[in-house]
């Protein structure tokens, strides 16, 4: 997927960053192919950065094209663990102009917020929004997402104007992470242990 310039939630496209969201049967399965693929290392090696993030799905609502992605096991997180939090939302066509124009704002506000590291993602991302972050806990996310914010008030707006098509609202436990690049510093307090 592509990436928002700037902070990273912006309509414009930053070309030289990019986001590959994988699928595996098992944690094992995900180690062998990170290790095993050429190609996928190839990327890595050429990048100046990089992180990996292996994710195990905890809690969410809503689709991704119309199915389910994730399997969540309320299991695997409590509320002082840190966790990372995909967002993804089809946008109707004739809520695109009022969308945008209250993303500046949330921009602004997101980037100054706790979460440890944050990016808009997408496929179509002036259709298909979508988000990743890391935050240290559940505690943090909540505060910055439902209590009084501008993200809160474009939340309610949301619902108001009925702006998506369709959205996901996605948790996972950080099984692992393994970072290179000053862009990630922050997640360095996280103490999680590479894959």
């Amino acid at each position: 997927m592509g990436t928002g310039s700037g902070s990273g939630f912006s309509i414009w496209p930053d070309f030289k960053r990019y986001a590959i969201l994988s699928f595996f049967e098992s944690e094992q399965s995900a180690k062998d192919f990170l290790n095993d693929n050429e190609q996928f290392n190839w990327y890595l090696s050429n990048a100046d950065q990089h992180m990996r993030a292996l994710l195990a799905p905890f809690k969410g609502h809503g689709s991704w094209n119309g199915e389910v992605p994730f399997e969540y096991d309320s299991s695997v997180l409590t509320d002082s663990e840190p966790l990372a939090v995909i967002t993804r939302a089809t946008i109707r066509t004739g809520a695109l102009p009022d969308f945008w124009r209250n993303v500046p704002k949330v921009s602004s506000f997101m980037h100054s917020a706790p979460a440890l590291h944050q990016v808009g993602i997408g496929e179509y991302p002036i259709f298909m929004q979508a988000t990743f972050s890391i935050w240290e806990n559940l505690k943090n996310l909540k505060e910055t997402a439902y209590q009084n914010t501008p993200h809160a008030e474009v939340v309610r707006k949301t619902r108001e104007r009925k702006w998506y098509k369709e959205e996901l609202f996605a948790e996972f436990a950080i099984r692992g992470l393994s970072i290179r690049g000053e862009k990630f510093d922050r997640l360095k307090s996280l103490n999680i242990s590479p894959f």
